[in-house]
């Protein structure tokens, strides 16, 4: 233990002390007492009277305490459906959710135990009922390196059956992982002849009357020499079919098929293997795939100062049902009455027919368009062409490097947490230094953050004057698709922003009211819908009530539903639905109108989680060993807890650390200073003072 006073600090309450004790043992010339109990008493004196001016300085003690950590053992068990679609199902259905049970409550006798499951996601360990329709093994393990970072975790105790199908190979997590992993294989270890449809590709989204591919990677396993056929059906129809001969033991291979879209609507596609007589597992065979075909196409004209990398990451976000043509440069601009939406790129530039694209706006007053403003972007010129933003150069000739943030207000359609979250993390954009007015009311989705520097200005914005505008100001939006896809190995945060921006514009000015529903649920998942209503200002409301009727295209049967209201919009949870494709219609009255939204989902009852089902002990085997751990059998639970007992790895660590604490909170102080005291009173009562 060590206090904290500074030199000076010390003087002062020592020479305020003696002061004290000076007046009252020198000055006071009534008192008798010898010089050595005047001694005494005048150094009692001068420490009580310190001390006390001491305390008014507040000193600190610093204290080095030593803190005892005790290990901690993780308990992580797969939850996901491949666990118990094995041949040894109904076994881990029962008693091994008994056998497992009785393992948690013996470890955590022994010792402090944080459980959790995985699969679709990781979380705090509730109910063990294998219906995760994902696996990603590899963000479990990413997720305990900074859930326990520099705690003392003694070991990892895996319950897996080694199948992922989400994610990184486990093995590369583990090169770096900090903690003993020891696993438990779950699932049915031996390999059966059997054939499954590993994937299938396709366009959610197709014309009516187009020709569109599907491709269909089949695989095998011990099916050496055999034959199998391939065959797609819509809607129970037989449309095409293709011969399978089995060239190997772990056969896979893909086919191409084109099929049409010739009726309108969600189509049902079954895609299935079939031909074995001695196949165990026939889950996998099977794969059904749900095709919207419209009947609507939208065309999209991109006027650009130059080819840009820009128009390519922008295009990639299109779906089937929307064509973009380019004009580049001086090229003649075509005829706007001809598309649906006009995007201006570092446009109107030193190379564009003002004149031109001026008539073709003024003719074409209801076009929406998109602005990207960048360095070759004539700002004088843009502003004739609109009166929503007043843009001018900046005092300086200077390229910024332009962060964008997302604005917590933003209210013309809704975006995920991930979009928001995420977007701020992508690489800045290229942007001359500008002075941005804006002149007409707007919506903001993205603000600029220069340097760290969050300001007000926008970034991503939306104004409606007569026709609909959004602008963007910066360049290289390239490369947040390739950041996102680094990221994440997919780039659906970019893709769901541009999307929805272009959606947003193509709208009529009618189309504001919208439900927003995935394309596909599972069985075992609630179907959850979102909705928005606007008014004839196109501002958001919730005052109406809005109701849905959910109807299933094969039985006909119906569900009825009420959203419930939220601060800006509206939600619905249906519930489990069964297998099938639905349509579904919700209904509100707005503005003395009724407002109807229309749109169509599919429930599917089989995930990926059927793809593979013959466990892969190897995988926690080589998991393990990179680890420093050890791998078992469900048969083997009582020799982990006894190797977990002698792991002399999990044992608890001293730290040390220096606390500090303020002196006048000390207990003892306060009893020296009354011993001090008292001291002083009976020495004088002694002798006839008091």
């Amino acid at each position: 233990m060590r206090i904290g006073i500074p030199i000076w600090m010390a003087l002062t309450a020592l020479v305020v002390g003696l002061a004290f004790a000076m007046l009252l043992y020198f000055r006071n010339k009534k008192q008798h007492y010898g010089k050595a109990l005047t001694a005494v008493l005048f150094a009692l004196r001068t420490l009580i009277g310190g001390i006390v001016v001491l305390l008014l300085f507040n000193p600190f003690i610093r204290q080095r305490v030593t803190v005892v950590e005790q290990p901690t053992v993780l308990l992580a068990h797969d939850n996901s459906a491949s666990v118990v679609l094995s041949k040894d199902s109904s076994f881990y259905q029962t008693d091994y959710l008994t056998r497992f049970d009785d393992f948690r409550q013996q470890l955590k006798r022994d010792f402090q135990v944080d459980e959790y499951l995985f699969g679709l996601n990781v979380r705090e360990y509730d109910q063990l009922d294998f219906t995760d329709q994902l696996t990603d093994i590899s963000s479990m393990l990413q997720s305990m390196v900074r859930r326990y970072y520099k705690r003392n975790v003694g070991a990892v105790v895996l319950f897996s059956d080694g199948i992922y199908n989400r994610g990184f190979e486990p093995a590369l997590v583990s090169e770096r992982f900090p903690f003993p992993v020891y696993t438990v294989a779950l699932g049915d270890t031996l390999s059966y002849p059997d054939l499954v449809v590993k994937d299938v590709q396709y366009n959610k989204k197709v014309s009516l009357g187009s020709t569109y591919p599907v491709r269909v990677m089949v695989g095998a396993t011990d099916c050496l020499g055999q034959k199998a056929s391939l065959k797609i059906s819509e809607d129970g129809r037989v449309v095409t079919q293709q011969d399978v001969e089995v060239s190997s033991n772990r056969f896979s291979k893909e086919f191409d098929f084109m099929l049409e879209a010739v009726t309108k609507g969600v189509r049902q596609l079954e895609i299935e293997i079939s031909g074995l007589s001695d196949e165990t597992q026939r889950l996998n065979n099977v794969k059904r795939v749900f095709v919207e075909v419209q009947d609507q196409k939208f065309k999209i004209l991109c006027l650009a100062d130059a080819p840009h990398p820009d128009l390519g990451a922008i295009k990639s976000v299109l779906n089937d049902d929307c064509e973009m043509d380019f004009v580049l440069g001086r090229d003649e601009i075509p005829d706007l009455s001809k598309y649906q939406l006009l995007l201006l790129h570092q446009t109107p530039s030193a190379h564009t027919d003002m004149n031109a694209l001026s008539t073709q706006l003024e003719n074409n007053k209801r076009i929406p368009v998109l602005v990207v403003v960048g360095n070759a972007t004539d700002v004088a010129a843009l502003g004739k062409l609109q009166h929503a933003m007043e843009i001018h150069r900046g005092v300086t000739n200077t390229m910024l490097d332009v962060k964008g943030f997302a604005n917590a207000s933003f209210g013309t359609f809704t975006v995920s947490d991930k979009l928001r979250d995420n977007v701020g993390k992508f690489p800045p954009l290229a942007l001359p230094h500008l002075e941005i007015n804006t002149l007409l009311p707007h919506d903001d989705l993205l603000l600029q953050d220069v340097l760290g520097m969050k300001s007000g200005l926008p970034l991503l914005t939306f104004v409606k004057e007569d026709r609909k505008m959004a602008f963007l100001f910066g360049t290289n939006v390239w490369r947040w698709r390739l950041y996102n896809y680094y990221q994440d190995q997919n780039s659906n945060v970019f893709d769901e922003l541009f999307s929805k921006t272009i959606n947003y514009l193509l709208l009529s000015r009618d189309d504001g009211s919208a439900v927003f529903a995935k394309e596909e649920y599972f069985s075992n998942e609630a179907v959850v819908f979102t909705a928005e209503l606007r008014n004839p200002s196109n501002e958001l409301v919730t005052e109406s009530e809005l109701k849905m009727r959910i109807v299933n295209k094969k039985t006909g049967e119906s569900y009825d539903y009420v959203f419930s209201k939220r601060d800006h919009d509206y939600e619905l949870n249906a519930g489990l639905l069964p297998e099938g494709v639905y349509t579904y219609r919700a209904v509100a009255e707005e503005g003395g109108n009724e407002v109807a939204m229309t749109g169509s989902f599919a429930v599917v009852s089989l995930g990926i989680e059927a793809q593979q089902l013959t466990a892969d002990i190897d995988r926690l085997r080589s998991l393990a060993v990179a680890t420093n751990g050890k791998c078992y059998t469900v048969d083997q639970m009582d020799q982990l807890l006894q190797d977990l007992k002698a792991d002399a790895r999990i044992t608890s660590v001293d730290h040390h650390e220096n606390r500090f604490e303020d002196l006048i909170h000390s207990k003892w102080i306060f009893f020296v200073l009354i011993g001090l005291a008292a001291l002083e009173w009976v020495l004088r009562k002694m002798f006839g003072s008091y």
